[in-house]
């Protein structure tokens, strides 16, 4: 009989931490969580605060058409697997965030019809070929 106290104490202490866990730390626990998507593991703060001051000092390129097409290009490739996440160096893959923005490169294409210079509707043809490719590759 001495053992099912025991057994039953563990248990008993467990569910009251987990409920004053989830009472007292509900929104903080969902601040860390975005924040820890956004920073490595290891050492959160210090690695916070030296990309806070990286952000504040990027300089962006100017805004071009050519760019675009990089900024789709390079997130469905991110989302697809084929290059690691910057932030992390995991290789995450999300079939619906890859699909999402190479039918947002389709939907360029398709509204700029006519309005592109040779080169223009050449790159955009041409990564988006790829993109299509690549996807059907990785959903076999």
């Amino acid at each position: 009989m001495s053992e099912t106290p025991e057994a039953s104490e563990p248990i008993e202490e467990e569910t009251p931490i987990e409920e004053s866990t989830a009472e007292n730390t509900e929104t903080p626990e969902l601040e860390k969580t975005v924040e820890e998507q956004a920073v490595s593991d290891t050492s959160d703060e210090q690695l916070s605060e030296e990309q806070v001051d990286e952000l504040e000092t990027v300089e962006f390129p100017e805004a071009s058409f050519d760019m675009l097409l990089m900024q789709h290009h390079t997130q469905a490739m991110l989302a697809m697997g084929m290059i690691p996440d910057p932030a992390t160096g995991q290789v995450i893959k999300n079939k619906s965030a890859a699909k999402f923005h190479i039918d947002m490169l389709g939907i360029i294409q398709e509204r700029t019809k006519g309005n592109l210079n040779q080169g223009e509707e050449d790159a955009l043809n041409g990564v988006l070929h790829n993109l299509r490719m690549m996807f059907v590759e990785v959903n076999k």
